[in-house]
């Protein structure tokens, strides 16, 4: 079995400064830090976790909630997490909240959550959990809880930068008619952000900027916006239906029967759904119409053609989250709540781009 001292010998330090460069102890030098996580890699080496906790007093558990497992992109960051938090000796005990905000508020004082040194809670269902009162007595990063920015240690997704620059996508690429997909526009009216409102204003700020519309509101009324649940179903459902209706025909005139010749989607499970409808009607995608998402799952590089999308990297966010809660872990950090933003790009698969 592979020891720290082996770790320690290869990298050509001592076994403290090891130890503190695999605990991501801000002591050590970056290039130390490297040269010991480098070793340990190649070694295979996994920390003692039992060994840890009896000389730290610290379960080297970390809590991670999330809505759902069944969505893409959480079972992705969930994987990343665990990958990533074994590799800095923590291990995590996940849970669904399934969306529903009593189960949270229930979640913040379980038996699970007060064993765990510290805990990740992502896509919060509202700020009715007080989660701010159990910040202060717990270590705790949320993803995406945009109306408690500022007040907890939190990493956002960059929702309205990231459909903006979908739809500019697919300006570029020839669109006349952009049809948003995935939100109800009643969102925009709350004062409380979230990330369908955020994708979907950002995605409508940003045809307006091109000169489609004079406003989200002349976009609403001229229809760009079609709500849609998050999942692959409702995407291939409400796109079949809105095709029947709109008496979609192969060689008819696409932008003068369907209203649109390009479809920008707030989540890769919507557009996943959408593509599969319109190519079962005999739509050509992309050459009549255009189809973009947002996270860019690895499902999507298997659609035909394959799903260009706006990318997320569910190992940034992992590592985001893990950076910020293992400092307030480890009593690194000021009090002040710190927040991050990960990384966007667009990835050209296919169905996005016309030639």
């Amino acid at each position: 079995m592979v020891t720290l001292d082996d770790v320690a010998a290869l990298a050509g330090v001592s076994r403290m400064t090891a130890s503190n460069a695999l605990r991501r102890k801000a002591i050590v030098r970056p290039e130390t830090a490297r040269r010991v996580l480098d070793a340990a890699e190649q070694l295979g080496y996994r920390p003692n976790i039992a060994a840890q906790q009896l000389s730290s007093g610290r379960t080297h558990v970390i809590s991670v909630s999330l809505t759902d497992f069944d969505l893409i992109f959480p079972a992705e960051l969930v994987a990343a997490l665990s990958d990533q938090a074994g590799k800095r000796g923590y291990q995590i005990v996940a849970q669904q909240t399934r969306f529903s905000a009593d189960y949270e508020q229930a979640m913040l004082s379980s038996a699970s959550m007060q064993i765990c040194d510290g805990a990740i809670v992502c896509w919060p269902r509202s700020a009715a959990a007080d989660f701010v009162g159990f910040s202060r007595r717990h270590p705790l990063v949320m993803l995406d809880a945009f109306e408690l920015a500022g007040q907890v240690d939190g990493v956002f997704t960059p929702c309205a930068d990231g459909a903006a620059a979908g739809v500019h996508h697919l300006l570029r690429h020839g669109a006349r008619r952009v049809l948003v997909m995935g939100a109800e526009p009643e969102l925009l009216e709350r004062s409380a952000p979230s990330s369908s409102a955020l994708r979907l204003g950002g995605a409508l700020d940003a045809l307006v900027e091109a000169g489609a519309y004079r406003s989200r509101e002349d976009a609403i009324v001229a229809g760009a916006v079609l709500p849609c649940a998050w999942r692959r179903e409702t995407g291939y459902e409400t796109m079949t239906r809105l095709l029947t209706e709109r008496g979609w025909h192969d060689g008819c005139n696409v932008l003068e029967t369907l209203g649109f010749d390009a479809v920008c989607c707030v989540c890769d499970p919507i557009a996943i759904g959408v593509l599969k409808a319109l190519t079962d009607a005999g739509v050509r995608v992309p050459q009549d119409v255009m189809v973009v998402g947002f996270d860019a799952v690895a499902e999507g590089r298997f659609m035909t053609p394959g799903l260009s999308s706006v990318r997320i990297d569910p190992a940034e966010m992992a590592r985001d989250c893990l950076d910020l809660l293992l400092a307030r872990i480890d009593g690194t950090t000021p009090t002040d709540a710190r927040t991050m933003t990960v990384s966007h790009a667009v990835v050209a698969r296919g169905s996005g781009e016309r030639a």
